[in-house]
């Protein structure tokens, strides 16, 4: 029994994350036929877990694996800009990005398991702490992390897809446009069901390719 692939018409579930879901894997869904697409959205050092549970066909996941009973992909790099409206920086960051700064000005979290703003402040201040500490919202929306920033809520780790016309027009500051963050990202598969996901595989490989650093 594959709970994840029912017939009548063909239910497919993988696990994805919510910023290649916002920037990049629709188009690869709506290419490919003859499918209902049943989505779990989790974040991509977690959305392994699915499919080593046998709850999903297949993941998009930071992992390389390998997982047993699995294929990988290498996919590329999704690209994150940590960026802030030009009025959060003038009122958090007057002497730049510090540290101190850091420490204090609201930084913007999409759950208990994004770790990416973590990971972009302890480079910034090559801090060796296991975990980084500063305030933080808490905002599950790949738009609403764009919209929080574009308002001065928050400064955070955004797609540069979705945020590129943001900063060419001054909405967004990049806070460190010469340390962007890249994400590698797979696709990683069931083997039983590969001939049946070849399709859509393949839809998934054109459309990392055309957004994914390195695709």
């Amino acid at each position: 029994d594959l709970p994840w692939l029912s017939p009548h018409p063909a239910t497919l579930r993988i696990a994805v994350n919510a910023d290649s879901l916002a920037t990049w894997v629709i188009p690869a869904l709506a290419a490919t036929e003859g499918f209902l697409f049943d989505l779990v959205i989790d974040d991509q050092d977690v959305s392994q877990d699915w499919l080593k549970r046998g709850e999903v066909a297949a993941a998009i996941t930071a992992h390389p694996g390998p997982l047993q009973g699995c294929d990988t992909i290498p996919l590329g790099a999704l690209r994150y800009r940590a960026t802030a409206s030009p009025g959060y920086v003038a009122r958090w960051m007057p002497a730049g990005v510090t540290a101190a700064s850091l420490a204090a000005a609201p930084a913007l979290t999409f759950s208990d398991k994004d770790r990416l703003q973590e990971i972009w402040v302890a480079r910034q201040t090559a801090s060796k702490a296991k975990r980084a500490a500063f305030p933080s919202h808490r905002l599950a929306s790949s738009q609403g992390f764009v919209d929080a920033c574009l308002a001065g809520l928050g400064w955070g780790l955004n797609p540069e897809p979705l945020v590129a016309g943001h900063l060419a027009a001054g909405r967004l500051i990049d806070l460190s446009p010469l340390a962007p963050l890249d994400v590698a990202l797979h696709w990683q598969f069931s083997r039983l069901t590969a001939p049946a996901l070849a399709p859509l595989t393949r839809e998934i490989r054109a459309a990392a390719g055309r957004v994914l650093i390195g695709g």
